[in-house]
């Protein structure tokens, strides 16, 4: 199932952005142990520079896959729960590429594990705090 949301509007972006969410039933892609339905794709703004994308697909890397279900989104919390993450997550590669890109750009809220450990890929990525208790902190890879 895909959902194609025409002209999100984002924070600092001058034009609306086009948004494709797809659900797999048998995902083509590792779910690292989540439900299908709680680990869809998502695209936007393909080819632009971001540090928080799937080099596969190029799809967005909204979470770290291996938090806890309180950190991540799950079907359950709906799909403008997600939308709203999405939002989120284009405003902050937005300004991470304004404030230098690769060359040190920010990206100035909470990181988390980018990559898996066992990969040797990790790095950090956190996009942003949940709305609710904050709850531990950033962890270090073991």
């Amino acid at each position: 199932m895909t959902y194609g949301l025409t002209g999100l509007d984002v924070i600092g972006e001058l034009d609306p952005i086009d948004v494709r969410i797809r659900f797999h039933a048998d995902p083509p892609y590792p779910t690292y142990g989540q439900r299908p339905e709680d680990f869809p794709r998502v695209h936007a703004k393909p080819g632009v520079p971001s540090k928080h994308r799937y080099q596969a697909d190029g799809a967005l890397c909204l979470w770290y896959p291996l938090d806890p279900e309180e950190r991540r989104w799950t079907s359950s919390k709906g799909l403008l729960d997600l939308i709203e993450i999405v939002r989120t997550h284009l405003f902050l590669e937005h300004y991470w590429r304004l404030t230098g890109g690769e060359q040190g750009g920010q990206w100035p809220v909470e990181d988390a594990p980018h990559g898996m450990l066992e990969s040797g890929a990790w790095r950090s990525s956190r996009r942003h705090r949940r709305r609710t208790a904050a709850g531990p902190g950033p962890r270090p890879p073991h």
